[in-house]
Protein backbone atom coordinates (compact mmCIF):
# COMPACT_ATOMS: atom_id res chain seq x y z
CA UNK A 1 0.00 0.00 0.00
CA UNK A 2 1.49 3.74 -1.07
CA UNK A 3 0.61 6.69 0.94
CA UNK A 4 0.50 10.42 -0.65
CA UNK A 5 3.98 10.44 -0.31
CA UNK A 6 5.05 7.76 -2.12
CA UNK A 7 6.28 9.21 -6.18
CA UNK A 8 4.38 7.95 -8.66
CA UNK A 9 5.71 7.10 -12.51
CA UNK A 10 3.69 9.13 -15.22
CA UNK A 11 1.39 7.64 -17.32
CA UNK A 12 1.77 9.41 -20.04
CA UNK A 13 4.48 7.93 -21.59
CA UNK A 14 4.03 4.82 -24.18
CA UNK A 15 5.49 2.17 -21.71
CA UNK A 16 3.39 0.71 -18.87
CA UNK A 17 5.14 1.78 -15.79
CA UNK A 18 4.48 0.16 -12.65
CA UNK A 19 3.07 2.19 -10.24
CA UNK A 20 6.40 1.82 -8.21
CA UNK A 21 8.39 2.29 -10.97
CA UNK A 22 10.42 5.38 -9.81
CA UNK A 23 10.90 3.90 -6.17
CA UNK A 24 12.37 0.69 -7.34
CA UNK A 25 14.45 2.97 -9.99
CA UNK A 26 15.64 4.86 -7.09
CA UNK A 27 16.29 1.51 -5.16
CA UNK A 28 19.18 0.45 -7.44
CA UNK A 29 21.83 3.60 -7.13
CA UNK A 30 21.50 2.65 -2.83
CA UNK A 31 22.01 -0.40 -3.72
CA UNK A 32 24.85 -0.78 -6.26
CA UNK A 33 27.70 -0.57 -3.68
CA UNK A 34 28.17 -2.48 -0.72
CA UNK A 35 29.80 -1.78 2.19
CA UNK A 36 31.04 -5.30 2.00
CA UNK A 37 32.51 -4.49 -1.68
CA UNK A 38 36.11 -3.69 -0.63
CA UNK A 39 36.57 -6.90 1.19
CA UNK A 40 35.13 -9.13 -2.03
CA UNK A 41 37.68 -6.94 -4.05
CA UNK A 42 40.68 -8.03 -1.92
CA UNK A 43 39.82 -11.50 -1.83
CA UNK A 44 39.52 -11.90 -5.86
CA UNK A 45 43.41 -12.03 -6.09
CA UNK A 46 43.03 -15.54 -5.17
CA UNK A 47 42.04 -17.43 -7.94
CA UNK A 48 39.93 -20.26 -6.16
CA UNK A 49 37.82 -17.41 -4.56
CA UNK A 50 36.73 -15.29 -7.90
CA UNK A 51 33.60 -17.21 -9.01
CA UNK A 52 32.62 -17.22 -5.70
CA UNK A 53 32.66 -13.66 -5.27
CA UNK A 54 31.26 -12.75 -8.10
CA UNK A 55 28.32 -14.40 -7.12
CA UNK A 56 28.68 -12.90 -3.48
CA UNK A 57 28.87 -9.04 -4.91
CA UNK A 58 25.76 -9.80 -7.56
CA UNK A 59 24.11 -11.25 -4.50
CA UNK A 60 24.82 -8.31 -2.55
CA UNK A 61 24.82 -5.21 -4.91
CA UNK A 62 21.47 -6.23 -6.86
CA UNK A 63 22.75 -8.23 -9.35
CA UNK A 64 25.23 -8.44 -12.95
CA UNK A 65 23.19 -4.93 -14.01
CA UNK A 66 23.83 -2.59 -10.95
CA UNK A 67 26.96 -4.20 -8.87
CA UNK A 68 29.54 -1.33 -8.86
CA UNK A 69 32.30 -3.70 -6.87
CA UNK A 70 32.66 -6.57 -9.41
CA UNK A 71 33.05 -3.59 -12.77
CA UNK A 72 35.73 -2.31 -10.20
CA UNK A 73 36.85 -5.64 -10.17
CA UNK A 74 36.81 -6.11 -13.96
CA UNK A 75 38.62 -2.67 -14.35
CA UNK A 76 41.46 -3.59 -12.07
CA UNK A 77 42.37 -7.12 -12.36
CA UNK A 78 41.15 -7.32 -15.96
CA UNK A 79 41.46 -3.87 -17.17
CA UNK A 80 38.11 -3.54 -18.92
CA UNK A 81 35.56 -0.62 -17.68
CA UNK A 82 32.08 -1.21 -17.82
CA UNK A 83 29.58 1.34 -17.73
CA UNK A 84 26.49 1.58 -15.38
CA UNK A 85 23.75 -1.23 -15.94
CA UNK A 86 25.42 -2.79 -19.07
CA UNK A 87 25.06 -6.70 -19.05
CA UNK A 88 25.84 -9.77 -20.17
CA UNK A 89 29.13 -11.38 -21.60
CA UNK A 90 31.05 -8.73 -21.13
CA UNK A 91 30.96 -8.92 -17.62
CA UNK A 92 32.42 -12.51 -17.91
CA UNK A 93 36.36 -11.97 -17.04
CA UNK A 94 38.54 -12.77 -20.18
CA UNK A 95 35.70 -11.82 -22.51
CA UNK A 96 37.06 -8.30 -23.28
CA UNK A 97 40.37 -7.78 -23.33
CA UNK A 98 42.75 -5.75 -21.35
CA UNK A 99 41.92 -1.58 -22.26
CA UNK A 100 38.10 -2.66 -23.70
CA UNK A 101 35.75 -0.20 -22.51
CA UNK A 102 32.03 -0.31 -22.54
CA UNK A 103 29.11 2.56 -22.02
CA UNK A 104 26.10 2.60 -19.98
CA UNK A 105 22.99 0.41 -20.91
CA UNK A 106 24.20 -1.77 -23.37
CA UNK A 107 22.76 -5.71 -23.54
CA UNK A 108 25.33 -8.28 -24.60
CA UNK A 109 23.97 -12.03 -25.20
CA UNK A 110 25.85 -15.13 -25.02
CA UNK A 111 29.17 -16.34 -26.31
CA UNK A 112 30.99 -13.28 -27.46
CA UNK A 113 33.71 -13.27 -29.45
CA UNK A 114 36.79 -10.08 -28.89
CA UNK A 115 40.09 -10.66 -31.17
CA UNK A 116 42.25 -7.48 -30.99
CA UNK A 117 45.25 -8.76 -32.64
CA UNK A 118 45.58 -11.17 -35.83
CA UNK A 119 48.54 -13.62 -36.80
CA UNK A 120 50.71 -11.95 -39.11
CA UNK A 121 49.67 -13.04 -42.85
CA UNK A 122 52.22 -11.66 -44.71
CA UNK A 123 54.73 -13.25 -42.98
CA UNK A 124 56.13 -16.96 -43.88
CA UNK A 125 55.05 -18.40 -40.75
CA UNK A 126 51.75 -18.09 -38.70
CA UNK A 127 52.96 -19.55 -35.46
CA UNK A 128 52.70 -17.35 -32.38
CA UNK A 129 56.18 -19.02 -31.26
CA UNK A 130 57.69 -16.01 -33.90
CA UNK A 131 55.24 -13.29 -32.25
CA UNK A 132 54.39 -14.06 -28.85
CA UNK A 133 57.18 -13.12 -25.98
CA UNK A 134 54.84 -15.09 -23.16
CA UNK A 135 56.08 -18.71 -25.31
CA UNK A 136 59.35 -18.01 -24.32
CA UNK A 137 61.04 -17.76 -27.61
CA UNK A 138 61.63 -13.81 -28.22
CA UNK A 139 62.09 -11.24 -26.29
CA UNK A 140 59.18 -9.10 -26.80
CA UNK A 141 56.08 -9.14 -29.42
CA UNK A 142 56.64 -8.75 -32.43
CA UNK A 143 53.17 -7.87 -33.68
CA UNK A 144 51.46 -4.89 -31.92
CA UNK A 145 50.08 -5.85 -28.21
CA UNK A 146 46.47 -6.32 -27.51
CA UNK A 147 46.60 -2.92 -25.89
CA UNK A 148 47.54 -1.33 -28.56
CA UNK A 149 44.30 -1.83 -30.16
CA UNK A 150 41.69 -1.69 -27.51
CA UNK A 151 37.95 -1.96 -28.56
CA UNK A 152 35.76 1.00 -27.46
CA UNK A 153 31.63 -0.02 -27.48
CA UNK A 154 29.47 3.28 -26.64
CA UNK A 155 25.95 3.00 -25.01
CA UNK A 156 23.11 1.28 -25.37
CA UNK A 157 24.11 -1.01 -27.42
CA UNK A 158 22.93 -4.56 -27.90
CA UNK A 159 24.77 -7.09 -29.34
CA UNK A 160 23.47 -10.78 -29.79
CA UNK A 161 24.77 -14.06 -28.91
CA UNK A 162 27.60 -15.65 -30.85
CA UNK A 163 28.95 -12.08 -32.60
CA UNK A 164 32.71 -12.14 -33.04
CA UNK A 165 34.64 -8.88 -33.27
CA UNK A 166 37.66 -9.02 -35.32
CA UNK A 167 40.92 -6.52 -34.71
CA UNK A 168 39.60 -4.53 -37.39
CA UNK A 169 36.82 -3.26 -35.47
CA UNK A 170 37.96 -0.85 -32.63
CA UNK A 171 34.54 1.26 -32.53
CA UNK A 172 31.02 0.13 -32.02
CA UNK A 173 28.72 3.52 -31.65
CA UNK A 174 25.79 4.45 -29.23
CA UNK A 175 22.95 2.53 -30.02
CA UNK A 176 24.26 -0.03 -32.64
CA UNK A 177 22.83 -3.68 -33.14
CA UNK A 178 24.74 -6.35 -34.17
CA UNK A 179 22.86 -9.11 -35.21
CA UNK A 180 23.34 -12.66 -33.99
CA UNK A 181 26.07 -14.90 -35.17
CA UNK A 182 27.77 -11.75 -37.19
CA UNK A 183 31.51 -11.64 -37.97
CA UNK A 184 32.30 -7.48 -37.17
CA UNK A 185 35.66 -6.81 -39.35
CA UNK A 186 35.26 -2.77 -39.15
CA UNK A 187 33.95 -0.33 -37.21
CA UNK A 188 30.10 0.02 -36.83
CA UNK A 189 28.30 3.21 -36.93
CA UNK A 190 25.69 4.78 -34.00
CA UNK A 191 22.25 3.32 -34.54
CA UNK A 192 23.80 0.85 -37.28
CA UNK A 193 21.90 -2.16 -37.93
CA UNK A 194 24.58 -4.35 -38.79
CA UNK A 195 24.28 -8.92 -39.03
CA UNK A 196 25.95 -11.34 -41.21
CA UNK A 197 29.55 -12.42 -42.23
CA UNK A 198 31.33 -10.71 -42.81
CA UNK A 199 28.39 -8.11 -40.92
CA UNK A 200 27.40 -5.39 -43.64
CA UNK A 201 25.02 -2.47 -43.00
CA UNK A 202 21.09 -3.65 -42.96
CA UNK A 203 19.68 -0.60 -42.34
CA UNK A 204 19.80 2.57 -39.77
CA UNK A 205 17.74 2.27 -36.69
CA UNK A 206 16.78 5.95 -37.42
CA UNK A 207 16.95 8.87 -39.70
CA UNK A 208 19.82 11.25 -39.01
CA UNK A 209 17.46 14.05 -37.61
CA UNK A 210 16.33 11.44 -34.35
CA UNK A 211 20.07 10.08 -34.70
CA UNK A 212 21.54 13.59 -33.50
CA UNK A 213 18.80 14.36 -31.00
CA UNK A 214 19.29 10.87 -29.32
CA UNK A 215 23.00 11.93 -29.48
CA UNK A 216 22.34 15.74 -28.32
CA UNK A 217 20.52 14.46 -25.32
CA UNK A 218 22.86 11.73 -24.22
CA UNK A 219 20.33 10.01 -22.04
CA UNK A 220 22.46 7.88 -20.87
CA UNK A 221 24.75 9.77 -18.10
CA UNK A 222 20.98 9.86 -16.43
CA UNK A 223 19.80 7.39 -13.71
CA UNK A 224 16.85 5.58 -14.52
CA UNK A 225 14.85 7.36 -12.04
CA UNK A 226 15.57 10.48 -13.67
CA UNK A 227 14.96 9.01 -16.93
CA UNK A 228 11.06 7.94 -16.16
CA UNK A 229 10.66 11.24 -14.60
CA UNK A 230 11.52 13.51 -16.94
CA UNK A 231 12.65 11.91 -20.74
CA UNK A 232 15.09 14.00 -22.13
CA UNK A 233 14.41 13.39 -25.61
CA UNK A 234 10.71 13.73 -26.76
CA UNK A 235 8.95 10.21 -27.20
CA UNK A 236 12.38 8.04 -25.84
CA UNK A 237 10.52 5.12 -25.40
CA UNK A 238 8.03 5.17 -28.44
CA UNK A 239 8.24 3.43 -31.63
CA UNK A 240 9.92 5.39 -34.92
CA UNK A 241 8.92 4.90 -38.19
CA UNK A 242 12.10 3.37 -40.36
CA UNK A 243 14.61 5.53 -42.27
CA UNK A 244 14.12 5.86 -45.93
CA UNK A 245 16.44 3.73 -48.54
CA UNK A 246 18.66 7.00 -49.10
CA UNK A 247 19.44 7.04 -45.27
CA UNK A 248 20.86 3.61 -45.48
CA UNK A 249 22.64 4.46 -48.81
CA UNK A 250 24.49 7.04 -47.29
CA UNK A 251 25.81 5.88 -44.61
CA UNK A 252 26.73 2.08 -46.29
CA UNK A 253 29.02 4.08 -49.10
CA UNK A 254 31.17 5.15 -45.79
CA UNK A 255 34.42 2.81 -44.73
CA UNK A 256 32.80 1.61 -41.59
Amino acid sequence: MMNSDTPTAPRSLALPWHAEALTRAASFKTHAQSALGGVFHCLYRAPMLRRLCRRIVWSLEGGQMHSLTWRRILQDYHGARIGRYSYGDILRPGVLPPGSVVGDYCSVASALIVRRRDHPVERASLHPFFFNAALGLVERDTIEAVTDNPLTIGHDVWIGDRVTILSGCRKIGNGAVIAAGAVVTHDVPAYALMGGVPAKLIRMRFDASRAAKLEASQWWKLDIATIIKAPPVEGLFDPVALPDSSDVRQVSLVDH
